[in-house]
C-alpha cells in the first residue's frame, strides 16, 4: 500500500487549486483521462467547444491576481454582448432592466405588477418562487423569470430555497426598471458585465495553467471505496492509498456512496441532495457572423435550450476561418427527462425557427456534451443538510470542496478559492476556516 500526506480526488478547479497551495507532499487523482472537470473544452473537426459557457470574472483580488498571473498573456478582457429571446424579440439582459422592445402589453404588465409588489405588505419569502414574485411581481415572473428557470433548473421552483442568489440576480430598483422599459438601456447590470476569456485554448486554458506546479497528477484513476477510519482510498484498477488527509472534489453525494461504515443518517441526508444534468449540443458552421452576441437566453417553451452562445465571439481560434460555431444548452433531470434522441436535429430546427440559422446553412460539425451533475439543485434545507454532512467528514479527516465537493453554486473563481481554502485547512493554518467552506 502506498502513502500520501495529502491526497487530492479530481483534477478540476478546485483540486488544481488545492494541490497548487499544498506546500506539503500531495498526490492528485482523476477520474476522467484528462483535467479540467467542468471546466474542459472539447475539440470536434477543428472546432472547440467547452462544457457549456464558461466565463471568467471576479471580484476577489486574490483570484483577480492568481488567474491573471496563471493565463499571463492568454486571456482577452470583453464587455458582454448578452441577449433575451422572448415574444419573437431579441432584448438585452438583464430582462428587467431591458424591456424596451417588447410588445406594448408585456411591458404593461410587467410594470403594473412591479408596482403593485411594491404596495402591497411584504409577503414571507419561503421558497425561490416566493423570491421571485416578491421582487420582481407577477408580469416579470410570468414572462421571463418563471419559464426561464423552470429550464434552467428542471425542478419545481417552489420546492428550491433561494440562499444561492447573492449576486447572480441583477436587482434593480424601480427606477432602473421604468427608465429601460421606456427607452434603450445603456447600463450592464450584473457581475459579468465584463468578462475575462482565453485567447487560445478554450475554457480548459485555466485549468491546464496550473499544470507547470503540480508535478504529481495522475489521471483514468477512479475512485471506487474509501475507508475514513483507516484513511484508505482504493482505486477502480485495485492500487490502495493510505493518506493523512483526504482532499475530495467529487459529487458529494457519489463520495458518501463509495464511504465505509457512515452513520445512516448521513446517507439519508446525501440521498436528498439534488442536481440536474445539462446537455450542450454543438455545432460548427458554414458562415462567418452569424451573431455578434456572445449567448442569449431562451425563456420561451417552444425551444428546449434555455441558452445559446457563439464560442467564435469569445476567440476567434476556438474555430476555422469562415466559419462559427454555437452551442445549445439544455438542462434536465429525473422529473423533467428530454428525449435524447434527434437531440441535434431537432436543436438545428429551433434555431432556423429563431432565425440564428438558414435552412441554406451547412452543418460542419456537431456533437453533445453531457455534465452530471451541473447545477447544485438548493433544497428548502440545503444548508442544514449539507453543513451536517461536511462535519461528519471532517471527523473523518475528509475536506470536501469544489462546486460539487462543497455541493454550492459554485463559479470558476469560487472553485479556485475553495480549492485554497481547503488546502489551507489540510495544513491547519487558519482556524474558523470552516465558516469559509460550507457556508453561504
Amino acid at each position: 500500500m502506498e502513502s500520501s500526506k495529502h491526497l487530492i480526488l479530481g483534477a478540476g478547479l478546485a483540486g488544481l487549486s488545492a494541490g497548487y497551495h499544498l506546500t506539503e507532499p500531495f498526490d492528485i487523482f482523476e477520474a476522467a483521462h484528462d483535467v479540467g472537470g467542468v471546466a474542459g473544452s472539447t475539440i470536434i473537426d477543428n472546432f472547440t467547444f467547452d462544457h457549456a459557457i464558461h466565463v471568467l470574472y471576479t471580484s476577489d483580488p486574490y483570484s483577480s491576481k492568481l488567474i491573471r498571473s496563471l493565463l499571463a498573456d492568454n486571456f482577452v478582457e470583453q464587455e458582454r454582448s448578452a441577449w433575451i429571446f422572448s415574444n419573437k424579440t431579441f432584448t438585452r439582459y438583464p430582462y428587467q432592466t431591458n424591456m424596451y422592445g417588447l410588445p406594448a402589453h408585456v411591458i404593461d404588465q410587467n410594470l403594473q405588477e412591479l408596482l403593485k409588489t411594491r404596495t402591497l405588505p411584504a409577503h414571507i419569502v419561503q421558497n425561490f418562487e416566493d423570491w421571485i414574485l416578491a421582487t420582481f411581481g407577477e408580469g416579470i415572473a410570468r414572462n421571463f423569470m418563471f419559464p426561464f428557470n423552470r429550464k434552467l433548473w428542471a425542478a419545481d421552483l417552489r420546492e428550491m430555497g433561494f440562499q444561492w442568489i447573492a449576486e447572480r440576480v441583477p436587482q434593480p430598483d424601480v427606477r432602473q426598471i421604468m427608465a429601460g422599459a421606456l427607452r434603450p438601456s445603456l447600463d450592464r447590470f450584473g457581475p459579468n458585465a465584463t468578462f475575462w476569456y482565453p485567447r487560445c485554448g478554450g475554457t480548459s486554458a485555466l485549468p491546464r495553467s496550473f499544470l507547470p506546479f503540480l508535478p504529481s497528477i495522475r489521471t483514468s484513476m477512479r475512485c471506487v471505496d474509501v475507508d475514513g477510519q483507516r484513511h484508505t482510498v482504493r482505486f477502480h484498477n485495485g492500487e490502495l492509498f493510505e493518506y493523512t488527509t483526504l482532499i475530495s472534489t467529487i459529487p458529494l453525494p457519489q463520495l458518501i456512496s463509495i464511504l465505509k461504515n457512515i452513520p445512516d443518517r448521513i446517507r439519508r441526508l446525501a440521498s436528498g441532495l439534488r442536481a440536474n444534468r445539462v446537455l450542450t449540443i454543438n455545432l460548427g458552421i458554414a458562415r462567418e457572423s452569424i451573431s455578434a452576441a456572445h449567448w442569449i437566453y431562451v425563456p420561451e417553451p417552444e425551444f428546449e435550450f434555455h441558452r445559446i452562445s457563439f464560442p467564435m465571439n469569445f476567440s476567434k481560434t476556438l474555430g476555422p476561418k469562415g466559419t462559427s460555431s454555437i452551442m445549445a444548452e439544455i438542462s434536465e433531470s429525473e422529473v423533467k427527462p428530454i428525449e435524447h434522441r434527434g437531440l441535434v436535429e431537432r436543436t438545428v430546427a429551433q434555431l432556423i425557427r429563431m432565425g440564428i440559422l438558414n435552412r441554406s446553412d451547412t452543418i460542419l460539425c456537431s456533437g453533445v456534451t453531457s455534465i452530471d451533475p451541473a447545477y447544485v439543485i438548493y433544497g428548502l434545507d440545503h444548508e442544514a443538510r449539507v453543513m451536517e454532512i461536511q462535519h461528519f467528514l471532517l471527523s473523518q479527516d475528509i475536506i470536501s470542496c469544489g462546486r460539487f465537493g462543497a455541493w454550492k453554486y459554485l463559479n470558476m473563481d469560487h472553485a479556485i478559492l475553495s480549492g485554497k481554502c481547503a488546502a489551507q485547512m489540510a495544513m491547519n493554518k487558519r482556524e474558523g476556516i470552516v465558516n469559509v467552506m460550507f457556508t453561504e
